[in-house]
């Protein structure tokens, strides 16, 4: 009976998969994050200088 002892091509291409693909979708989980908390921020600053002239 053969036994294998290392890992094979296969398996090291799924583990590679799926580390991408958790890169790309917590890449998209903090963008879209960081875009709401600056637009709130925007906001924020917009209302609160409406009362201002110079």
């Amino acid at each position: 009976m053969r036994r294998i002892k290392g890992q094979s091509t296969l398996e090291y291409v799924i583990i590679l998969t799926a580390i991408i693909a958790a890169i790309v979708i917590g890449k998209t989980v903090i963008n879209t994050a960081v875009q709401s908390n600056m637009t709130a921020t925007a906001g924020a600053l917009t209302n609160a200088t409406a009362g201002v002239t110079f």
